[in-house]
């Protein structure tokens, strides 16, 4: 101590007969000039810093626009996709029904129009259009007031050359009826020769569609459009900003997309706008999301000015520093080596302060290569498996549940032996709740890693209940015709693969049911629907099912049956939806029409299958 004490007061108090000497060798204005070059030099080195800063903070909020207006894009495109999909299925299935019905009166026909696509509330109308293109019936008595001989769609068709399996599906572009915008969906319906026998066409609301798409615009600052490949605008869900004239130029006929994604600059409202695109496979449109860039300009300039101010603070604190250094010349060494270690101090917490921030992780934990858990940050509504103190210096094993800790020592061994970041997901049961995490874990050094806990139970959640609405109807809580075609294509192929006992398909139609929808109200009606799935369910065992197609259509495929069995159930069936009802608007009754087709007697093919049932159920119906 006494020897760092004598050097340090021989630097601070030389010799009077050194003084002259240093000043002769450091004259006043060459120490200003070093001071002068030192402080540009930090000046330069701050202010560099800034800019890559504001840099980083500018890609990384662009970026943040760019995913959520991608996200938004692919889900309403998924959405569209997936609509438009069950509207062309729903035309198939008609289709096949008139044509295979070509014989029967008109007025007996009609009634399969009138009895579809109730379940969709996209749908405006549907049409049955002859050869010349008149109406020969349509779903609500011409509210469509649509002259279809002029319609891009009914030509199409018209002059589409034969085919044996019918021609494709045609989207048109926006039609305007009135205040109303429709889309037309249509496909010809031509026999097994290939003769045409006009056009059935459903018409899509197009402000329907809006508000669909609508719920899953993630912000008051994200709108949407949606285009026709052919030019024409279909949807502009933007209040304001954007406008169809400003986005004319590059969606006209024939030209294609500028990219995936860009920006619309120079609006009307003199705003930028972040757009996604995204294409519904299979359909001719253009789905694009695009955010306001108001609210991120602002951010972003704020920002800059945070930093602009911090760099002039910073000029004038070091302009001062240096002037002290050159009024405490001697002193300069240790004045500059704690602003060095304090700088120094202040870089490590600025970079580990900004890494939990960009992660905003639920739950951190800092582990070896050997699973030792060597530091934590206990996450904000994330339950610990045991008291907070217990954690630091153990192990995962002596943690955690064997099958997370097998997980979690197998993901750490991957991030070290890789050098990458690896993400796993498990779930947790507490008090009876299953709840579901996302893992990151991110290599620190050769020996260590950084685990991320994020609690996803809200979106696993949101992901079940969008599937479950996906495949099941809404009034009557029973698969829908998709899930129930996926349950029958399965069945088929696995009498295919394995054989033995077939089973049997029963095709359901409710006789009397308008009446109740014209006497009662439809109130009644949906009443009567959930009633009659409540018996079907009760009266098959476990391992059949029941589905609803449409309308008054329902399906039960019997599983491992055989014909005189098949018809054992038919009976059941018949009386059990025979007996009254009682609704909150009066008693009703009425009767069922049942096909029955058996796998492998009347066909092995789901959709033969389909076919059988409906034309045996058409031949049980009463005659009117």
């Amino acid at each position: 101590m006494s020897t760092s004490s004598t050097s340090c007061g021989d630097a601070v108090a030389p010799s009077s007969t050194d003084v002259p000497s240093r000043q002769a060798a450091w004259p006043a204005h060459r120490i200003g000039l070093l001071l002068l070059a030192i402080w540009v030099l930090i000046l330069s080195v701050l202010a560099w810093s800034s800019l890559q800063a504001i840099e980083r903070y500018e890609r990384h909020a662009n970026e943040q626009v760019e995913q959520r207006t991608r996200l938004v894009a692919l889900m309403q495109s998924t959405l569209i996709e997936s609509e438009l999909d069950a509207i062309d299925r729903d035309l198939r299935v008609i289709g096949e029904r008139l044509v295979q019905r070509l014989g029967e009166p008109v007025s007996q026909q009609a009634r399969t129009i009138e009895s579809s696509l109730d379940a969709n509330a996209l749908v405006r109308d549907l049409w049955w259009l002859d050869k010349a293109g008149e109406p020969l019936a349509t779903r609500r008595g011409n509210d469509v007031m649509i002259d279809p001989v002029q319609a891009s769609f009914f030509r199409a068709h018209l002059q589409a050359p034969s085919r044996q399996a019918g021609d494709e599906v045609f989207l048109s572009q926006p039609i305007g009826v009135g205040d109303t915008r429709l889309m037309a969906i249509s496909r010809a319906l031509r026999d097994e020769a290939g003769a045409f026998h006009g056009v059935l066409v459903a018409y899509v609301d197009l402000a329907a569609l809006a508000a669909l798409l609508d719920r899953v615009t993630a912000g008051e600052r994200l709108v949407s459009l949606v285009a026709h490949r052919q030019g024409q605008l279909l949807l502009n869900l933007a209040e304001h900003g954007l406008s169809a004239e400003s986005l004319a130029h590059w969606l006209q006929a024939g030209d294609a997309l500028p990219s995936q994604a860009g920006r619309f600059a120079g609006q009307p409202d003199g705003h930028d706008y972040q757009y996604s695109l995204a294409r519904p496979e299979g359909w001719p449109l253009n789905v694009v999301a695009a955010e306001d860039l108001t609210v991120l300009e602002t951010r972003l300039a704020d920002n800059a000015s945070d930093h602009y101010w911090r760099l002039l603070i910073w000029a004038v604190v070091s302009g001062l520093l240096l002037l002290l250094v050159g009024w405490l010349f001697a002193r300069r060494a240790t004045a500059l080596s704690q602003v060095a270690e304090s700088e120094r101090r202040l870089a490590e917490s600025h970079r580990r302060n900004a890494a939990i921030i960009e992660a905003m992780p639920d739950l951190l934990f800092t582990m070896d290569a050997e699973g030792l858990i060597l530091d934590f940050e206990p996450g904000d509504g994330i339950p610990l498996l045991v008291e907070p103190e217990v954690f630091l210096g153990q192990t995962v094993r002596e943690v955690m549940p064997p099958a997370l800790a097998d997980l979690t020592q197998s993901v750490i061994d991957r991030t070290l032996s890789s050098g990458k970041v690896q993400t796993y997901q498990y779930h947790l049961d507490f008090d009876g709740i299953r709840h579901y995490y996302e893992g990151r874990c991110s290599p620190l050094s050769e020996n260590s890693v950084l685990i991320l806990i994020i609690d996803i139970t809200a979106r696993k959640q949101a992901e079940n209940a969008l599937e479950w609405a996906a495949t099941h109807d809404a009034l009557t809580q029973l698969p829908n015709r998709r899930l129930f075609l996926d349950r029958l294509a399965l069945a088929s192929s696995e009498f295919h693969r394995y054989g033995g006992i077939g089973f049997c398909l029963l095709y359901l139609d409710l006789n009397g049911f308008k009446a109740v929808n014209d006497t009662l109200g439809h109130a009644a009606g949906d009443q009567l629907l959930r009633q009659v799935a409540e018996r079907l369910g009760q009266q098959v065992r476990g391992a059949d099912s029941v589905a609803r197609l449409s309308g008054d259509e329902f399906v039960v495929m019997i599983s491992h049956a055989s014909r005189p069995e098949a018809r054992v159930v038919v009976d059941k069936l018949r009386e059990e939806i025979g007996r009254p009802y009682a609704l909150d608007e009066g008693e009703a009754r009425i009767s069922v029409s049942i096909g029955m087709a058996c796998c492998p007697e009347d066909g092995r093919a789901a959709e033969a299958l389909m076919r059988a049932a409906d034309a045996d159920m058409y031949r049980q119906k009463p005659v009117r």
